[in-house]
């Protein structure tokens, strides 16, 4: 009987970056690999334990020291480790992969299970928009309650995220799984570059998102065009996912919002229709 291949991919980043290095996971696994998925994050297990390409293992101070030993690559025929510095001049999801040795596109997948999805699911007649809270942490200067009160005329408006004062590291010990649900269950996601961002996307949901951030990051890159990198309209190419332009003026956000609600809205009933 032949050898079973092992593979190990280990994710140091935040959130997102996390989620992009499932690319490499999926595409291991695509290859005749048995593989485990090493993370930082554990609000991140119970999401990524419904994709059973791998197998998820949440490291903490004694698994970094493990890993950095000489004994844990004996453990595995490959091993794939998120870079220190990504280049930005490819999506995460392709360079992950490429340095996994696969060529491969730049969508990726997250899921939920029947039991997470129904934890929110939406009652109401008004459509929803989930929203991040970050959005106040990575406002720069938008007056966010008037851009909440512009939506909120023609939709439910649903927060998920930790408070603009947290970051991940202090939101560790707060499963993601029921902010996934409600994002799951809404017909479009607001927010920022970001690790929920990251997690709308792969569950399949329409975002539109503030690009001031990836600004930010643009002014200290060296190398790469962190717009065309950055943000699941990169990620999801044919998937109407729209990036606004920076500083654009709230007037023009709702617009646009309100738009990709309605086709959204329609999207989701013509699915729903074609699974009758």
């Amino acid at each position: 009987m032949a050898k079973v291949k092992k593979a190990a991919v280990v994710a140091t980043g935040w959130l997102g970056d996390t989620i992009a290095c499932s690319a490499a996971a999926t595409s291991l696994h695509d290859n005749g690999y048995k593989v485990s998925f090493y993370v930082r994050w554990p609000q991140l297990k119970s999401i990524l334990d419904n994709d059973k390409r791998f197998e998820t293992i949440v490291f903490g101070k004694l698994l970094t020291y493990k890993i950095k030993r000489p004994l844990f690559p004996s453990r595995y025929d490959v091993i794939v480790s998120e870079p220190k510095g990504w280049s930005y001049e490819e999506p995460f999801t392709t360079e992950i992969r490429r340095l996994a040795g696969f060529v491969g596109g730049s969508e990726y997948s997250l899921f939920l299970s029947p039991e997470q999805i129904a934890l929110h699911m939406s009652k109401g007649s008004r459509p929803v928009i989930t929203i991040a809270r970050d959005i106040y942490k990575r406002s720069n200067g938008r007056n966010i309650s008037e851009l909440i009160e512009s939506l909120s005329l023609f939709s439910e408006i649903c927060w998920v995220g930790l408070s603009p004062e947290k970051n991940s590291k202090q939101g560790k010990n707060n499963s993601l799984v029921e902010d996934a649900s409600k994002i799951y269950n809404s017909e479009l996601f607001v927010g920022v570059e970001g690790g929920l961002l990251w997690l709308a996307a792969g569950l399949g949901k329409r975002c539109v998102y503030f690009t001031e951030h990836i600004l930010e990051v643009a002014k200290k890159c060296k190398r790469g065009d962190p717009f065309s990198v950055l943000g699941c309209k990169n990620h999801f190419p044919n998937s109407g996912h729209i990036a606004l332009p920076v500083n654009c003026e709230n007037g023009y956000a709702v617009d646009v919002i309100q738009k990709a609600l309605i086709e959204a809205g329609s999207d989701r009933r013509s699915l729903l229709l074609g699974q009758k």
